[in-house]
């Protein structure tokens, strides 16, 4: 595969995100998923879900259950400071740890005090400064793993 930029891998990484390749497309619980294939929906949930509302909504919607993994998937394509910063989140938003529970989730989500929301407000643009390269990580990652996500050049 040619040198690509990061708009030719992002534009890749939506195309593949829609396609049966990915359990993400196909709805699969996420516990019932392969650990690559977690390992991008994580990705994925994560950086959509920031993007388009920030970490309070990444916590309250149903992308959520990745949350438990998405450290573990952050420093598994080798984003390390985005592993640190949703460490941080998680820990602002839940000292006791990540409620089981998808409501007790919600619930809390729903309510974070004034100085919770103020410190994942400053996360958060933190995010946004890509600490790390999330999409050329993520895109390196499915690559390595065309048993799951087929061949990447069907998708240039």
């Amino acid at each position: 595969m040619a040198m690509l930029d990061g708009d030719e891998k992002n534009r890749i990484l939506m195309e593949l995100v829609q396609s049966e390749w990915t359990a993400y497309a196909r709805g699969e619980d996420f516990d019932k998923q392969s650990t690559p294939q977690r390992v991008f929906s994580s990705v994925w949930a994560l950086e959509a879900e920031v993007n388009n509302g920030g970490l309070s909504q990444y916590f309250f919607n149903s992308s959520r259950f990745t949350a438990p993994f998405v450290i573990e998937a952050l420093v598994t394509i080798g984003a390390h400071r985005a592993a640190d910063l949703s460490r941080r989140a998680i820990q602002c938003a839940f000292p006791d740890g990540l409620p089981g529970d998808l409501n007790a989730m919600r619930l809390a989500a729903a309510n974070f005090p004034d100085a919770v929301e103020e410190t994942l407000n400053k996360l958060d643009r933190e995010f946004y400064q890509y600490p790390d390269d999330l999409t050329g990580l993520l895109f390196d990652y499915v690559r390595t793993h065309p048993e799951e996500f087929g061949d990447l050049t069907d998708f240039s």
